[in-house]
């Protein structure tokens, strides 16, 4: 018992690893002026079937206090483009977290974020059988040249004729030696009609473009063609900064989403490196239908990325992800991203490691068309007590903002001056430690550790959502920061400080860590210990020491190497606070050894961050 008591208390400890929290909250004044947009929203029937496609192109302008205008060109299933205009109601909170109501669905809202001169997003929250994507960049207030300051990096996906019959997307580099002319396009890419989905790569010749100098503009790959993975007339916009170009194609039928950024130069898997982290947006289709998702992704320089996306799903809802894909850049920005369950995908990080963009293109998925993009953050900070809007983490995963947290949770709070030195605290966790208290929808939380840049504490057990606020007192209190609120957020502790890695897992004959020197077997049970598992049965006093005996938590599955187990415990860890286990078997029917994947599924909740050594 002494080797496990030890053992867990070196996992607690990861939780006081400081993480760096650098210019202003953010309110809607922080989105004003004219932005170029794009939205793409795919209506499908219940059994899937793509049945009321809309895609709307054109400018929106924010006014900074709540309210929009827009002007475009909307698409509606086969028809042709009609002028369109609309106004519409928007609100962001300090992190960037933006409500937005649709413009291409009365009474839709988009989950969106606002990154730097960036806006994107999708309608995760609506219970419909619609799946978009929204992207909104700030236009230029400067006249801009007529040749575009490549190389760009761009990605597509397309539903010609407002169907799935033949869609594709693509990923390819746009390069200008001379103004208005694009150098050979390489292209690579899958379209349903062409080879059964699997991936291929083509020329386009002679493309052109054409640059206004208010950053409007077109190109032309050639005659619309269902054949080739990139043809046909797009409208083009420019970003102010020249960063990004962003745009779709408004022929009849046409329900498509172009998004470019501006390659990264002598990049390396140490540029894409954080924080401030990224804000994120993606869609899929496939044979399962369709989904949209908004999140946020962080990368340290490791060649990982750690993504929290909010799903909805055909057939599944809204729900939460957290995951870990592996990632390797080349010199010029491009690379390749191990799409989670989906072998290897393009993707590019954009000049500055400002922006990103991605689809999914590989021979074990030649059925997913999915393109995915984000932009940075905007930094925060602020004076005396202050709570980053942006950094109330998971204390075990690390799962960037939007993870929402849960009760019973361990979570990380990072920010400035919220505690006069450091402390740590034994079990049972108090409210008030070293002269900090923590408030959660007004309720004192336990706290493990404080310092003046983070805090640990533990979400009570009586905290509700959807959403819950959070404020820091240290003689005087902190801005209040809101966040999501799940009955379960799931995040299996790590033996580094990534939330990524080897999971902390014990063998459960003698309490020896699991490790490349003393892997697991099939057959064997072990432990793993992680937080986010919500409430518990008996219940148990905010901060208490949970006795020996059992105290449940709500039912999960795990997956091994992608094979299902059933756990034969799961519930608070006796004697520490807030710290859940499971106890599961490896399975016998894993056919790989080394470090295998190992995911939590909960109800409304994936969690797959971490690996367990297996022999």
């Amino acid at each position: 018992m002494g080797h496990r008591t030890g053992f867990v208390w070196g996992v607690l400890t990861l939780l006081a690893a400081a993480m760096p929290a650098p210019a202003q909250t953010l309110s809607n004044q922080s989105l004003s002026g004219q932005y170029f947009f794009r939205h793409v929203s795919l209506g499908l029937d219940g059994s899937g079937n793509l049945t009321d496609p809309r895609s709307l192109l054109g400018t929106m302008t924010f006014d900074g206090k709540g309210g929009y205008t827009y002007i475009g060109q909307q698409v509606i299933g086969a028809a042709a483009a009609t002028s369109q205009t609309g106004s519409g109601t928007y609100a962001v909170d300090p992190a960037g977290f933006v409500s937005l109501a649709s413009p291409l669905r009365s009474g839709a809202t988009v989950n969106a974020r606002l990154g730097s001169s960036v806006v994107l997003g999708s309608t995760t929250e609506s219970t419909d059988n619609t799946f978009d994507l929204f992207a909104a960049i700030l236009a230029p207030t400067a006249s801009v040249g007529s040749a575009l300051a490549g190389p760009y990096w761009a990605v597509t996906l397309e539903f010609p004729g407002g169907s799935r019959t033949n869609v594709r997307d693509a990923f390819f580099n746009l390069s200008s030696t001379v103004a208005g002319q694009f150098a050979t396009v390489s292209v690579n890419g899958h379209a349903a009609n062409l080879a059964s989905g699997i991936p291929t790569t083509q020329q386009v010749s002679n493309a052109t473009y054409t640059m206004s100098t208010d950053g409007t503009g077109s190109a032309s790959f050639g005659a619309a063609s269902n054949s080739q993975l990139l043809s046909g007339n797009r409208t083009l916009y420019l970003s102010s900064d020249g960063n990004m170009l962003l745009g779709g194609s408004t022929a009849p039928g046409s329900h498509d989403f172009f998004i470019a950024v501006k390659a990264a130069a002598n990049a390396t898997n140490t540029t894409w490196n954080g924080p401030p982290d990224h804000w994120g947006a993606g869609l899929r289709s496939d044979s399962s239908g369709a989904l949209g998702y908004a999140g946020a992704v962080s990368a340290r320089g490791l060649g990982f990325l750690t993504w929290t996306r909010r799903y909805k799903q055909l057939g599944a809802g809204a729900y939460d992800f957290t995951g870990v894909q592996t990632y390797s850049l080349n010199s010029d920005g491009s690379g390749t991203v191990l799409a989670a369950g989906a072998g290897l995908g393009p993707v590019a990080l954009g000049a500055g490691g400002k922006t990103f963009i991605g689809a999914v293109v590989n021979s074990n998925d030649t059925g997913g068309y999915e393109i995915f993009f984000g932009a940075q953050m905007n930094a925060l900070s602020g004076t005396g007590v202050f709570l980053n809007p942006q950094r109330v983490l998971n204390g075990a995963s690390n799962a960037p903002a939007g993870n929402p947290i849960a009760p019973g949770e361990f979570i990380a709070l990072f920010g400035t001056g919220m505690a006069p030195s450091a402390k740590v605290a034994a079990p049972p966790y108090l409210t008030n430690l070293n002269g900090v208290t923590v408030l959660i929808n007004g309720k004192l939380a336990p706290l493990y550790y404080v310092s003046a840049t983070q805090i640990n504490a533990i979400v009570p057990y009586s905290t509700q959502g959807p959403t819950a606020t959070v404020v820091v007192q240290n003689g005087t209190s902190s801005n209040t920061v809101t966040v999501p609120v799940a009955v379960t957020a799931p995040g299996v502790f790590a033996l580094d400080q990534s939330g990524t890695g080897a999971g902390a897992v014990l063998h459960g004959a003698n309490n020896a860590v699991v490790n490349a020197a003393n892997p697991a077997v099939p057959g064997e049970t072990v432990s793993v210990y992680l937080t986010g598992m919500g409430g518990v049965t008996p219940p148990v006093a905010d901060g208490a020491i949970p006795g020996a005996s059992n105290i449940n938590a709500s039912p999960v599955s795990v997956y091994v190497a992608d094979v299902s187990v059933t756990p034969s415990y799961a519930g608070l860890a006796p004697g520490f606070p807030g710290l859940y286990q499971l106890n599961i078997v490896i399975p016998t029917a894993i056919s790989v050894t080394g470090p295998v994947p190992l995911a939590i599924n909960a109800p409304n909740a994936f969690h797959d961050q971490v690996t367990v050594m297996v022999q």
